[in-house]
């Protein structure tokens, strides 16, 4: 069932630019999704155009390693400018999206909405084609880094790090140049963390019908924003 109630948007913006090093422990806030079993499919609806599906299959293959969750691609998603744009993510699903959505600083944003239980029951992803016809970023090791970090928030995780002058820790959660294009041993470990427990209902299983994301800066209180 789903919870309905208040909607709280919460936005987290992903750029590659210098910035602080964060916890061990990279849970985001403690969002998660609700569910009543210890593992669960989450459709991530992909309304990419083709030059970004086999870096959404990988991403989607590459998290659903996780014993607790698997992520299912669903081809079926509207590819029209306009829905790409609103990038709307359906109730119970993760939308992702490709589009020119202009130089705002961000390579790839992620997008959560919270029931009243504070639990995730929707989410989107936009990967900025602005930057990613660049040179520099129009690699696949660029793609698939960012694919894989914009999933992973949706599920729940924040960076393990933000500084680009450390070393790697090699998971596509870790700001880095060269990028690392997939999730890694910690990763999957903080996600069991996260969906240890079970809930009483199940807020992945749900609707139609959605909110968008507009990809503006609205990240929980004391999260802040990492601009270019």
């Amino acid at each position: 069932m789903m919870t309905a109630g208040l909607v709280i948007s919460i936005v987290l913006i992903v750029t590659m630019a210098l910035g602080r090093v964060v916890s061990a422990d990279h849970s985001w806030g403690n969002y998660h999704w609700a569910r009543t079993t210890s593992s669960f499919n989450l459709i991530v609806v992909n309304s990419t155009t083709d030059e970004w599906d086999p870096f959404v299959a990988a991403a989607v293959a590459d998290w659903s390693q996780s014993v607790v969750l698997d992520l299912v691609d669903d081809p079926t998603g509207s590819t029209s400018s306009k829905d790409r744009r609103q990038c709307r993510a359906p109730d119970g699903r993760v939308r992702i999206c490709n589009l020119a959505y202009g130089y705002t600083g961000w390579l790839g944003v992620a997008g959560i909405s919270i029931d009243v239980s504070g639990h995730i029951f929707k989410g989107y992803t936009k990967l900025n084609d602005s930057y990613f016809s660049l040179a520099y970023y129009n690699t696949p090791d660029w793609k698939q880094s960012v694919t894989c970090q914009e999933l992973g928030h949706n599920v729940g995780l924040d960076h393990q790090d933000e500084d680009f002058n450390n070393t790697s820790l090699a998971s596509c959660m870790d700001y880095q140049d060269p990028p690392f294009p997939y999730a890694n041993a910690h990763d999957f470990e903080q996600l069991e963390s996260i969906y240890a427990h079970a809930d009483s209902y199940d807020s992945y299983a749900g609707g139609d019908d959605g909110g968008g994301g507009s990809g503006t800066c609205d990240a929980p209180p004391g999260k802040g924003c990492n601009k270019a």
